[in-house]
């Protein structure tokens, strides 16, 4: 099991490794695009398009580490009230739900969107196809399906909690 925690982890840092390239590289993208308009006349054709490319990537691939960390929105006004039992069940509904809308979403259809889209260029990025920009979709899907399993794993196996401490005060 250690193994599998350390895979994990090193899953997670690289993922997060390549949010913070692809701001970074967005960074200079824009300030390239602002420097060629104002400094040099005219922007170079291609800032735009790949400030979207990276808005996309950046977008899924950091929805699922906020999957990851938990830190999604969520409204648990109500789940505060419940007790023990049912918000026990109401995470592994809500968190089979989303596994389920990850799949069938993110992974099929994103998949079967980016497969149509494989033959389209990008107007100023020729060598990049839109498929490419929507693979996106399926591989966020992936990850956010394997951290709602391990989510739903975990809070299937968790034992009893003392009632007020998950949610509200009682």
């Amino acid at each position: 099991m250690g193994a599998l925690r350390t895979l994990r982890n090193g899953v997670v840092k690289v993922l997060e490794g390549l949010v913070a390239a692809m701001v970074a590289l967005l960074t200079v993208d824009v300030l390239w695009g602002v420097f060629t308009r104002f400094c040099l006349g005219a922007q170079a054709t291609f800032t735009d398009e790949l400030a979207c490319v990276l808005l996309v990537w950046i977008s899924m691939i950091g929805a699922a580490i906020c999957f990851e960390r938990k830190m999604h929105l969520g409204v648990d006004f109500f789940t505060g009230l419940m007790h023990e039992r049912p918000r026990k069940a109401d995470a592994a509904v809500v968190l089979f739900v989303t596994f389920a809308l990850s799949v069938i979403v993110f992974v099929v259809g994103g998949w079967k969107l980016a497969l149509s889209q494989m033959t389209q260029e990008l107007p100023t990025m020729r060598w990049l196809s839109r498929g490419q920009v929507y693979l996106a979709l399926p591989v966020a899907g992936v990850f956010i399906c394997l951290f709602s399993l391990e989510q739903l794993v975990a809070a299937l196996k968790s034992g009893p909690e003392e009632d007020g401490k998950a949610g509200g005060e009682k």
